[in-house]
């Protein structure tokens, strides 16, 4: 006797699975972030980049900046990398509304980036990692 083929609804999988895998993947990253002391050695990996050069990349200081920022110190957070509060900000208000859109299947206006936003956001990088390793800028870095 063969048991009855159940019908996999793929579209419920798509709109609750996946959003829901996304939320808890970044949940967990986000409290192991904020529960882990990032200036305590061998809490987080160091960074290769500066490890292999003594120059500091564009992402140095990030974990402690985020961890700041989790615990309400946007100064600290500042202090540590400025483009924490500056790009991650903004990419977590887009998750969100995507993840509502996702999950509730409301239309919501799409975020789109620009081909203009896509040049400056890779020049902005690229001479905030040059600006942070020069002399007299040391406040731009960790």
């Amino acid at each position: 006797m063969t048991a009855p083929h159940r019908v996999v609804n793929h579209a419920f999988l798509r709109h609750w699975f996946v959003p829901a895998g996304v939320v808890t993947a970044l949940a967990v990253a986000t409290a192991y972030t904020a529960a882990r002391n990032p200036y305590e050695a061998g809490a987080f990996p160091s960074c290769a980049f500066y490890s292999a050069s003594g120059w500091y990349c564009p992402g140095c200081g990030g974990l402690r900046a985020a961890h700041e920022l989790l615990h309400g110190d946007v100064v600290a957070s500042l202090a540590m990398n400025p483009l924490v509060l500056l790009l991650v900000v903004p990419l977590v208000l887009a998750g969100t509304t995507w993840w509502l859109a996702r999950v509730t299947g409301l239309k919501v206006p799409e975020l789109r980036m620009t081909t203009a936003q896509a040049w400056v956001l890779p020049i902005f990088l690229g001479a905030f990692w040059v600006v942070r390793n020069l002399p007299g800028l040391e406040f731009l870095r960790p």
